[in-house]
């Protein structure tokens, strides 16, 4: 609502545009209305418990830091402390300038897990490559994955004494058990094992006889893999490795909390990183958003910090729900980095929330949503990661899950991260405010045990301008947030000047603007806004 309390019409001379000018000859008269606009906005404030947790840029990811030259381990992280848990998968890689020549053959580096043999392959980057994960979370995450290429998908298993060898000397015996990227060989995926779910204990002994390879990817969980070396002269990969990679070899961390050493064995001293595969901590996952206020028809973007949702280490996972707590519901990759439909409207689309116990999450992979006062006051839209359209109540759904289920979509904002955001790259949210949300009205989000209010408020401003010839514009908002109050000035040719004014901790704010002869005679409208709250209009006329 804006009420106009004063409208003031102010007359005054001014000494025209030239350091050669006489006052007396050159006079402009400026009609100037001012208006002081008391502007009542309706904020939604978005705080944790009774206080709000601002994004902290220290969280914000833009390399991953290895303790070690030469090797890289994707879940070494200090933010996390070098925690993973669940189905997620490890990224093993030695970038080693000593080994990283195309043309020239070498000895496989040696790296081990827990002491055990991790076999690596040498990719067109020069770097070698391997991939591992927990045996048993592998299986509980595969048997959820009814298509293939979708879903937690691992692809097809062996069993760890296979004679299955795609080059020679090449087994993965160390392990306890092994899955192939597209099948055959004898492997057995959920897709293709007759209604019988895989187990370790019916594990099959793959062999060198191809069988049936499926067109494309089974394994869903490395989706931006390296190409393997295929130069003769160099690592040499064949044809059997190409259709198997990228192999994840299994072993065995069921023992919880387990302690798992990567240690690269390279001449002149061992390079090590120690993890730890145990449920999260609590403590290290939180939902954040980047601004205490929020005006009707704004974005709501949110971050959610959760290591464990980071399954895929080449590229950005994304996790979609069912927020509704009479039906809650929980997908991975429903859509895909680009916000297409991936698994949604497939019967990939498997709910993961009767999964979750299984797949080791603790409070955390169920986020639920309610209104306390029974009042919608935000929307639902479609965005750069999520792909929705309305239903017959005008409600927005996706293919497989149901406008009143609450459709909410998070995709990791850099690949292994474990950092997810609701908003795409253009800052554009899967959920805003309404434009008529009543206020002191609210919503409540839950996640790991944490509740989240969204919460509308009221907030005053008001913009006022003094005389010429050097023009200040300044104003005063309510409960400011730093930052600075964006100022449009509209010419009477329609081209526009934008000018900043910064924000004080007392709400005031103030800039100059000096009236040359880019100024012509006209109408000018000055607007306001801060925080993407509308501050309102003033406009003066040179004549």
């Amino acid at each position: 609502m804006v009420s106009f309390c004063h409208k003031i019409l102010l007359q005054f001379s001014y000494c025209a545009r030239t350091e050669k000018c006489k006052c007396k000859d050159y006079f402009s008269k400026f009609n100037i209305m001012l208006l002081t606009v008391n502007i009542v906005m309706e904020i939604i404030a978005m705080s944790q418990a009774y206080a709000m947790e601002p994004l902290l840029p220290s969280y914000e990811p833009t390399q991953h830091m290895s303790s070690n030259p030469n090797l890289y381990v994707s879940t070494e992280n200090s933010l996390f402390k070098n925690y993973f848990a669940g189905p997620q998968v490890i990224e093993v890689s030695v970038n080693d300038p000593g080994i990283n020549r195309l043309d020239q053959a070498y000895g496989e580096p040696i790296v081990t897990v827990n002491g055990k043999r991790l076999r690596m392959a040498q990719t067109t980057d020069g770097n070698w490559y391997a991939y591992f994960a927990d045996r048993n979370q592998a299986i509980a995450a595969a048997n959820t994955a009814v298509i293939t290429g979708k879903g937690l998908n691992f692809g097809g298993f062996c069993a760890p004494n296979s004679s299955f060898s795609p080059k020679s000397g090449l087994v993965y015996s160390d392990t306890v058990g092994f899955t192939i990227a597209r099948g055959g060989f004898g492997s057995i995926n959920d897709t293709n094992n007759g209604g019988t779910k895989i187990s370790p204990s019916n594990l099959p002994l793959c062999t060198n006889i191809q069988g049936m390879l499926t067109a494309n990817q089974m394994e869903h969980v490395i989706r931006q893999n390296k190409t393997l070396n295929m130069n003769p002269n160099g690592f040499a990969a064949n044809a059997i490795e190409e259709n198997i990679w990228p192999v994840i070899q299994l072993y065995d961390f069921s023992s919880i909390p387990t302690p798992v050493t990567v240690d690269y064995q390279k001449a002149g001293g061992d390079q090590i990183v120690a993890l730890i595969f145990d449920k999260i901590p609590s403590n290290m996952i939180n939902a954040y958003s980047n601004r205490p206020d929020f005006p009707p028809g704004a974005e709501i973007q949110g971050d959610l910090i959760d290591p464990q949702l980071n399954i895929d280490p080449t590229s950005e996972d994304s996790w979609t729900w069912g927020i509704s707590p009479i039906n809650n519901t929980l997908y991975y990759m429903a859509f895909d980095r680009n916000g297409k439909p991936d698994a949604d409207g497939t019967l990939a689309m498997q709910n993961l929330i009767g999964n979750l116990t299984a797949l080791m999450f603790n409070h955390n992979g169920a986020l639920t949503g309610y209104l306390p006062q029974g009042v919608v006051i935000t929307e639902s839209q479609s965005n750069g990661i999520q792909t929705l359209f309305k239903d017959n109540n005008g409600l927005m759904r996706t293919n497989s899950i149901s406008g009143l289920s609450g459709p909410f979509t998070t995709r990791e904002i850099q690949p292994n991260v474990g950092i997810f955001a609701n908003y795409d790259d253009g800052g554009i949210a899967d959920v805003k405010i309404a434009d008529n949300a009543p206020r002191d009205t609210s919503a409540i989000f839950s996640y790991n045990d944490k509740s989240y209010t969204v919460m509308v408020k009221y907030h005053d401003a008001k913009l006022t301008m003094n005389r010429p010839l050097v023009e200040t514009i300044s104003g005063t908002v309510g409960n400011p947030v730093g930052g600075y109050v964006v100022l449009t000035i509209v010419k009477p040719d329609n081209t526009k000047v934008r000018v900043n004014a910064d924000v004080t901790d007392s709400g005031s704010f103030s800039t100059s603007i000096t009236l040359d002869n880019s100024y012509p005679s006209g109408k000018y409208v000055v607007s306001g806004n801060y925080q993407d709250m509308d501050l309102g209009q003033i406009f003066f006329i040179v004549k």
